[in-house]
């Protein structure tokens, strides 16, 4: 008789287990709900707290001695040696004016560029203006220093990125769009938790499911045409939200 495999979906399921865990363990020392110097729960604790297996936790706290944020003792226990990387936060745009500014303290490189694109607007997602008969579709990975931190997907009226297409080697497309305002009559923003697929776990080397921040962008010229349309997706920790709660 064929042997069963369930053992291989279980497999499967303690890796992404660990790797949740040791998310969360890591947030607790950036956190510094484990401050650096101080002994952690033990195992046994652990593992009663969170409700998982013994080695899903050992996988999570030997996942953080790999990074140099924990130290394991022989009968000393488990303790805090540093905090994790925290990278740069930027303010995420909230207008047109703040996501030119935006565009100006990061860097981008094009990985491709298609003609005859359709932008893929999510189904049910109420259509914003009329849709023209083609666009460029533009695929940029945003940097700060050496770390990928956001992925555009991005979709330019076809005869609009003929006239705009020299200031696009230097600016991102909100730059150049907002070089002539008039193109624009309304410009809007749709915020959510997405988790990172195929394209982000091969651009941005996160996990498959990892949460991140995706903005949906578009704009509008004065006929109601949809000139612009973005999917972008952030690793959540570049980024933060402020608004005003009295506007």
């Amino acid at each position: 008789m064929p042997q069963p495999t369930p053992p291989v979906a279980s497999a499967q399921t303690r890796d992404k287990l660990y790797l949740q865990l040791a998310r969360l363990f890591r947030n607790k020392i950036t956190t510094g709900e484990w401050g650096v110097g101080q002994s952690i729960p033990t195992v046994e604790e652990l593992e009663d707290l969170h409700k998982v297996s013994r080695t899903t936790v050992r996988m999570a706290v030997h996942a953080l001695v790999d990074e140099g944020l924990l130290e394991t003792r022989k009968r000393g226990g488990t303790r805090v040696m540093g905090q994790p990387y925290k990278p740069p936060s930027f303010l995420l745009p909230t207008s047109w004016k703040e996501l030119v500014a935006f565009g100006e303290q990061i860097q981008q490189t094009t990985l491709r560029t298609i003609k005859d694109s359709v932008p893929p607007i999510p189904s049910g997602f109420p259509l914003p203006g009329e849709m023209a008969p083609a666009y460029v579709h533009l695929l940029r990975v945003h940097t700060h220093g050496e770390d990928r931190f956001c992925l555009s997907e991005l979709y330019l009226e076809q005869t609009l990125y003929a006239q705009i297409h020299p200031q696009l080697q230097h600016a991102t497309l909100a730059q150049a769009l907002g070089s002539h305002p008039s193109r624009i009559a309304t410009a809007r923003q749709h915020l959510s938790v997405a988790p990172a697929d195929e394209l982000i776990a091969q651009h941005l080397s996160v996990q498959l499911g990892t949460p991140l921040m995706q903005a949906l962008r578009w704009a509008c010229n004065p006929q109601g045409l949809i000139i612009y349309w973005a999917k972008v997706r952030f690793i959540s920790e570049y980024v933060h939200m402020e608004m005003d709660l009295l506007k």
